[in-house]
């Protein structure tokens, strides 16, 4: 309590001067979608020239390469940023769609985690760059993995770190840096929060009281904070409005006491608050079920909403849950012909609602068990079908064995590197330009050849961005788009993220 009190003492001495501070707006304009409601998202600030100065202390160590993956992991080179500058960088990251099949995503924010040797004189700020979009994009266990590594030294990184342990459960650690670190954070409502996690709401009180006396606390987090302090005094008013721009404290601060949510869907990072296991199963359900279509989080945590307990009723997200629970069923005690009614019963479900590579991750435990000489034709190629989609390529081949179907070929084909297609002339235009994609030697387009240069010229990083930007529309991608995007990925030595993408996009069409 007495530090409380000597930090409001030290408060004051500014808040004269000053005015009342208030909350500042956390990853507000980073976390939140350009299209949520409830939302001032700021604009960059720039130069008056246009440009931007990068500057450095001398000295300080640079903190920009910090990274979950080493080159030897990702396959990229060392210098993913030579020939770039810092600017360029963070403006192509911030600017990328973040769209596209599953393995498309993933390749782009296995880029966000890569270590590699920063641009010059990006101090920083690429750092905090690639913080902000896996926040933003909802992969919040790799952002916050990204912190511990770099570690946190300054407010800029604590205010992130501090984020995400309020949306994921975990603010322990960061309110107890805090109170080791008070200069970690100038804002009083985070202090408040974090005297009352740890059980000292005596001290969370006062240092309320003093705030508000010294007009260290606008009246909107007076009383959110009071609320949240102690609710049964407000049992009986009405709940306030939304605050604009909705800050993740605030957010937690609302969901604590029950009071209503903004309107519109929630950005991916606030979703993870339903995740918990004492959450409702239909709100852990829904949000892990967009999370994973996003590819925010991995099919494990919908796998386990969907295992949650008994479904409640019948249709839309209680229906996948039965059918997870039936395949769990079939895998344990069924039949031959129980799994395989179990499988194309889940492939058709979670078709319909863009989770087919969930549906694959969950049946091929089954399929592998299946005599797939013994499967009806069609059975047969939807299980090597999601044996693909779940990257058991030796699998998906076995299945496809001792078929003379023109398209079977192909999957076959598709699943094995270095084979050749046959027939190229009668596939649809969209496999037409996979297998070309795949396979041939030169380059496709005149912007394939341009974004190639840039690969062999040293700006690798930026020149992958554009390759991924190129494969951003996903299903709906122009074919000779998809071919050039599939060649640029093997100019770049990512063959098996080539093949990965070329079977998602395929496979996940509405028609598949």
């Amino acid at each position: 309590m007495r530090g409380a009190v000597v930090f409001l003492c030290l408060l004051a001495t500014g808040a004269a001067a000053e005015g009342p501070r208030s909350v500042i707006p956390w990853l507000s304009e980073s976390l939140l979608a350009p299209d949520a409601p409830d939302v001032a998202v700021p604009e960059p600030s720039a130069s008056p020239s246009g440009g931007e100065i990068e500057m450095s202390p001398l000295g300080a160590p640079v903190r920009d390469g910090a990274g979950l993956l080493s080159p030897q992991a990702t396959g990229f080179p060392p210098d993913l940023w030579q020939e770039t500058s810092a600017l360029r960088v963070r403006r192509l990251i911030a600017g990328h769609p973040g769209t596209g099949v599953p393995s498309t995503r993933e390749l782009f924010h296995t880029v966000l985690i890569a270590e590699a040797t920063p641009p010059p004189g990006a101090g920083s700020r690429l750092l905090l760059q690639r913080i902000d979009r896996l926040m933003a994009d909802g992969r919040l266990e790799e952002a916050e993995a990204l912190i511990e590594t770099a570690g946190i030294a300054d407010p800029e990184i604590f205010r992130r770190a501090f984020d995400i342990g309020l949306l994921t459960d975990r603010s322990e650690r960061v309110c107890t840096a805090l109170a080791e670190g008070p200069a970690l954070s100038p804002t009083l409502p985070a202090r408040i929060f974090c005297l009352a996690r740890a059980g000292d709401w005596a001290a969370a009180e006062l240092t309320l009281s003093l705030g508000v006396e010294i007009g260290a606390l606008t009246p909107p987090e007076e009383d959110m904070l009071a609320r949240f302090l102690d609710p049964q005094l407000f049992e009986d008013v009405a709940p306030p409005p939304v605050p604009k721009p909705l800050t993740t404290l605030d957010f937690v601060l609302r969901d604590a006491i029950a009071l209503p949510r903004p309107n519109g869907a929630l950005p991916p990072a606030f979703l993870h608050i339903d995740l918990r296991q004492e959450s409702p199963m239909r709100a852990r359900i829904l949000a892990a079920e967009r999370l994973v279509r996003e590819t925010a989080v991995p099919a494990q945590v919908l796998l386990a909403a969907y295992r949650a307990g008994v479904p409640a009723a019948s249709g839309g997200i209680w229906d996948r849950a039965a059918a997870i629970q039936r395949l769990d069923a079939a895998l344990e005690t069924g039949s031959s012909g129980e799994m395989t009614a179990a499988v194309l019963e889940a492939d058709t479900l979670f078709s319909s609602v863009g989770l087919r590579r969930l549906a694959a991750v969950a049946t091929a435990p089954l399929i592998r068990r299946l005599d797939h000489d013994t499967l009806p034709t069609e059975a047969r190629k939807r299980s090597a079908e999601l044996l693909l989609l779940a990257r058991d390529w030796v699998g998906a081949v076995r299945c496809l064995q001792g078929t003379n179907d023109t398209m079977d070929r192909f999957l076959s084909a598709l699943a094995q590197p270095g084979t050749a297609f046959d027939e190229t002339g009668a596939l649809p235009p969209l496999k037409r330009a996979a297998a070309r994609g795949l396979t041939r030697p030169d380059v496709p387009s005149l912007r394939g050849e341009e974004i190639a240069a840039r690969l062999s010229g040293g700006a690798y990083g930026a020149a992958l961005l554009e390759t991924l930007a190129l494969l951003a529309p996903g299903t709906d991608i122009d074919p000779g788009d998809f071919e050039t995007g599939l060649w640029l990925l093997r100019k770049a030595g990512l063959t098996d993220w080539a093949r990965r993408i070329a079977v998602e996009t395929l496979l996940l069409l509405p028609e598949a």
